[in-house]
């Protein structure tokens, strides 16, 4: 339910990006300095609700930044449909149940924080002395920073993340090696996974700073979009590679949701992975065999199915790796061609990529 809500707050906050119509007329307005209360509810809904709005001045016309700016000079609220098309009245006088537990300390604030609370709506609180928006959603709160703030901080992230990415493919590059050769400590393979992991973690951090940058964030979007290339499906077969059990598909997408909200110790994703082990030096001093899924996919191209019958019947990448291509052939959904890649490419893994 939690995850619902903050889609259906992240949709909210792209309502009131830049580019948007609504944020050219919140731009306006804080340029003026004049502040508002911007309540969103369809007019059928508000009507039914006369105990919480009383109109001083039925509007009932289309929405457009220039007639939202010019309201906002009136006191009292203004009140637009959810679809943000209509502007249905101006200088409202809202009453909202005082018994709702707010923190805000302005009368516009907390007028707009209980609102939101006792009907499940948006509603905008512009600050008159301070110039900042901030969003009200049911029981959520989102204030708008400085757009040039906001550029700079994530620019400032995926840099970082950038970097951190070059790190992971590194590792991985190192995994293949040692993966094709034989046994895999698994203290780098959890490191390896806790790399990724907190590129995950960070990159949902910023992603809520880029919707709220709206047009002004599509190159950082973008760099995202690359930090973040094809990363959950490689966790994903790590996962399925080293997990004690011989989990499904969405059984390590599972494992790897888990993991994400763990604290981020060696030991704890090894004990995610299904290793009994009580300390760093047991991670340290053991050695596991992946199964090849990820080499499998990855290097290969063979479609996760084909992988699972592979796996099946040799159990391990090392296994793989010893047999021949009449072997691999037998396999359900091989064949001769796809026998003589699989063995191609492990031979140029193990000779280092020749």
């Amino acid at each position: 339910m939690a995850d619902v809500l903050d889609q259906e707050l992240m949709e909210k906050i792209r309502m009131v990006s830049p580019g948007t119509r609504l944020r050219k007329a919140l731009d306006d307005i804080m340029q003026a300095q004049t502040g508002a209360l911007i309540v969103f509810i369809n007019e059928e809904d508000m009507k039914n609700k006369p105990g919480i709005f009383q109109i001083g001045f039925k509007i009932d016309c289309p929405f457009t930044p220039e007639k939202l700016y010019e309201l906002s000079k009136m006191d009292g609220a203004i009140i637009i449909d959810e679809s943000i098309s209509r502007i249905i009245a101006a200088n409202v006088h809202v009453i909202p149940d005082s018994s709702i537990p707010t923190n805000e300390t302005g009368t516009r604030h907390r007028t707009a924080e209980r609102i939101a609370k006792q009907l499940g709506i948006m509603v905008l609180a512009v600050s008159k002395r301070r110039n900042v928006v901030t969003l009200y959603y049911k029981d959520k709160k989102y204030v708008f920073e400085n757009i040039n703030f906001v550029l700079t901080k994530v620019g400032q992230t995926i840099n970082a993340l950038e970097r951190f990415r070059e790190e992971f493919d590194k590792n991985l590059l190192t995994l293949d090696k040692l993966e094709v050769e034989g046994n895999v400590p698994l203290d780098f393979v959890c490191e390896t996974l806790m790399r990724g992991i907190e590129i995950k973690v960070i990159s949902n951090n910023i992603s809520v700073n880029i919707i709220e940058l709206g047009n002004e964030g599509r190159l950082s979007s973008l760099r995202l979009r690359e930090v973040l290339k094809d990363l959950n499906e490689i966790l994903t077969l790590m996962i399925m590679d080293y997990s004690k059990r011989d989990l499904s598909e969405e059984e390590a997408k599972n494992v790897l949701e888990s993991i994400t909200k763990l604290e981020h110790r060696l030991l704890h994703i090894a004990k995610a992975l299904g290793y009994d082990l009580n300390n760093q030096q047991q991670v340290s001093e053991t050695f596991v065999n992946p199964r090849g899924y990820r080499v499998l996919r990855r290097e290969i191209h063979i479609p996760i199915n084909i992988s699972q019958n592979l796996v099946k019947s040799f159990h391990s990448l090392s296994n793989i790796v010893k047999t021949d291509a009449n072997n691999l052939q037998k396999v359900d959904g091989v064949g001769m061609k796809r026998a003589k890649a699989i063995i191609k490419t492990l031979r140029q893994m193990k000779r280092g990529r020749d």
